[in-house]
Formats: structure tokens, C-alpha cells, sequence
């Protein structure tokens, strides 16, 4: 139990750590297209199930690196965090919004979420191979439900956060701080010898 609980927390940590900009991306586009927010969940949701595909089978590769040196690939995201720190200190750090999505039929709104998450996924992308690299079989069945529980999560948190700007507010303020120390969490459970590699595959 505590080593599931273990799996889905770090699960939950990686996504968010890599989703908070495309959180406030979305937030933006429930807003700019408020008539439409079915559209919007459903170019959301095929996006991030693209991504969920790029991951796994980028994962997958993974099983062609000496079992002794998977550990490794959690420097790539510890790099991203301090990566993501020196640009903190250097400076401030906003969320930009791309406007160049200004068409209102369905078909645009849709192509334009799918662009949106896959342009800005990249992140996602990388710190979740390294995860599912590292892991064995039956931790992949763990990890996989909680990410799409996650994507659920963060579209009803744009959603909702569309009728409360302070939460809005509080994701751009605070998310920015929070963000690399998530990647470095995440990088060293992966170069750690942790739950997820001692279950049998």
C-alpha cells in the first residue's frame, strides 16, 4: 500500500511539475472561448493522449538501457529544475500566451488545443519517460491511470478557475516557484533505488 501511494504521489508530483504552464494555458483558452468549453476539454484531452503515446513509446526504448544505469535518467529531470531555478533568479518569470489562435469555429478551437499541448509538452514528455524507463511493468499500470486522472483534474481546475480569477492568480504567482522543485523531486526518486523498481515485473 505505502509503495502505491508512493507511486501515484510521485506520478501526481511530475505532472504537475511539468503541466502548471499548460494549466494556465487552458485556463486562457476556457476563457477566450467560453461558448465552446466541451471543444476545448476535447482538443485538451486528445493532446495530452498524444503526449501519453510519445511517452510511452519514447519509455519504451528504455528497455534497451542496462537495468544498471536506468537510475540515471533522473538527472534529466533534476536538470530541467535547476535549469528552471537559475531562470528564476535571473528573472521573473511569466506564463506567455500564444494569440495567434484568433479563429472561433469548432475545428480551429480543437487543432488549436491539440497545438497548444503539444508545443508546450515537451517537458512532459521527457520527465515521463525517464519514469516509465525506470520503473517496472506493473508500476507503468499505475502510472498511466493516475496521469489521465491527473489531465482530468487540471481541466476541471481550469474550468473552475475561469469563474475565480484568484486562483488564477495564485497558479501565476506561486506555480513558477513551486515547478522546479517538483523536477528535482522527481529526478532524484528516479536515480533513487525506489518502490517502483523492486516491484517484480
Amino acid at each position: 500500500m505505502n509503495e502505491l501511494l508512493i507511486i501515484i504521489g510521485v506520478t501526481v508530483s511530475a505532472f504537475i511539475g511539468t503541466n502548471l504552464d499548460n494549466l494556465l494555458l487552458l485556463v486562457t483558452m476556457y476563457s477566450r472561448y467560453f461558448r465552446h468549453p466541451w471543444t476545448v476539454t476535447a482538443g485538451y484531452f486528445v493532446g495530452m493522449n498524444l503526449i501519453a503515446a510519445i511517452t510511452i513509446a519514447v519509455g519504451e526504448l528504455g528497455e534497451f538501457i542496462p537495468l544498471a544505469y536506468l537510475g540515471l535518467l533522473g538527472v534529466i529531470p533534476m536538470m530541467m529544475g535547476v535549469l528552471a531555478l537559475w531562470k528564476l533568479f535571473r528573472r521573473s518569470q511569466t506564463v506567455e500566451i500564444d494569440n495567434s489562435y484568433a479563429g472561433n469555429s469548432t475545428l480551429a478551437i480543437f487543432l488549436a488545443l491539440i497545438t497548444i499541448q503539444l508545443s508546450n509538452g515537451a517537458d512532459t514528455i521527457i520527465t515521463f519517460s525517464a519514469l516509465y524507463a525506470d520503473s517496472s511493468n506493473p508500476s507503468d499500470y499505475i502510472v498511466a491511470p493516475t496521469f489521465f486522472a491527473m489531465v482530468g483534474v487540471f481541466a476541471c481546475l481550469a474550468y473552475y478557475s475561469v469563474k475565480h480569477p484568484r486562483l488564477s492568480e495564485y497558479l501565476v504567482r506561486y506555480g513558477q516557484y513551486v515547478t522546479p522543485f517538483i523536477l528535482i523531486f522527481v529526478g532524484f526518486y528516479i536515480l533513487s533505488n525506489t518502490a517502483s523498481d523492486l516491484v517484480p515485473g
